[in-house]
């Protein structure tokens, strides 16, 4: 149903949205952040099944759809006390993967736009896939680790609900599995000579992901915090580093809940983000919207209609 109303609404919404009023408006007045993952002509498995991929070709026609009709800013600008310009937006990537660092942003550089990378750390200094793409493969490969996560109580996308201690039962449970394997299934992400190569670009700037790829909602204060400060000291070497978080996975109530949000403002966190959607009508608010982009998301209609889904609104937190 939700795929239908996509398709139709591409169809009808997409080719008159750019003339609606009330969009317009919403644009002139707010700030727009566009969130991408993976760019790759040769996705990994696991970033097509799971959306997480752009062509090289369809990501820089999205990022002249998004320059030509937007005013795209620093992130950094998001933490100023100045106004925005108007049709503000900022151009954003979450995880690492080496597609973003060696596609990506060269593609931003020939555009002269500036970007965020928002990184678990994790991954990079250790070489380990991330947390949601473990727990995908497993999922498809093992059927020893559904039975063993529903018996823990979690469900289905598991990702969404482990946490360090049940993760830590299984691997003693199960012992061995293909780290290689599941690399593989992710995507490669990037290490850290190619984030020094970038590190201090006038148009580049990294934030927090978290260390790992948790769920915030999966996991407890002490760990989240632990989460949030172990990355912001491995990044803190970094020039780019700018003070701003994006919650992984991204969902208000399955992947972040209030209480991740205020201990994220009592940590010191400058602004947080989600995957919700929507032109952020008060950038100075401290939880800001993203719209997450995709391959499907290649014409003017596709995009305009995408934008035009409603202003962000936090209160199904």
């Amino acid at each position: 149903m939700r795929n239908e109303f996509r398709v139709w609404g591409k169809k009808i919404i997409g080719p008159v949205a750019k003339f609606v009023p009330n969009v317009q408006r919403r644009i002139e007045q707010g700030v727009t952040v566009f969130a991408f993952h993976d760019i790759s002509d040769q996705p990994s498995q696991f970033t097509e099944r799971y959306g997480l991929v752009v062509s090289t070709n369809t990501f820089e026609r999205q990022i002249r759809w998004i320059r030509d009709n937007f005013d795209v800013v620093p992130p950094s600008a998001i933490l100023s006390t100045e106004l925005l310009p108007r049709r503000a937006a900022v151009v954003s990537f979450d995880d690492g993967f080496r597609g973003t660092f060696e596609n990506g942003l060269p593609i931003l550089e020939k555009l002269n736009i500036p970007s965020i990378v928002f990184l678990n750390m994790q991954p990079i200094l250790l070489g380990k896939p991330i947390l949601s793409a473990m727990s995908c493969y497993l999922s498809e490969t093992e059927l020893n680790f559904t039975r063993f996560c529903k018996q823990a109580g979690l469900e289905s996308p598991f990702h969404l609900s482990l946490n360090p201690r049940v993760w830590e039962d299984y691997k003693r449970d199960r012992g061995y599995f293909d780290i290689s394997a599941v690399g593989k299934y992710q995507g490669e992400f990037v290490d850290m000579e190619i984030l020094r190569r970038w590190d201090g670009h006038s148009l580049v700037s990294y934030g927090n992901h978290l260390f790992e790829h948790w769920n915030a909602a999966a996991l407890s204060s002490e760990e989240l915090k632990d989460q949030y400060l172990n990355n912001e000291r491995a990044l803190s070497d970094f020039a780019a580093k700018v003070n701003l978080f994006a919650f992984t996975n991204g969902q208000p109530v399955t992947c972040f809940t209030k209480r991740d949000i205020e201990l994220l403002k009592a940590l010191g966190a400058g602004r947080v983000f989600s995957t919700a959607g929507g032109i952020n009508q008060n950038s100075s608010e401290f939880l800001l919207g993203r719209i997450a982009l995709s391959e499907s998301d290649h014409s003017d209609a596709d995009l305009w209609f995408r934008v035009s889904r409603g202003g962000f609104n936090d209160r199904r937190i």
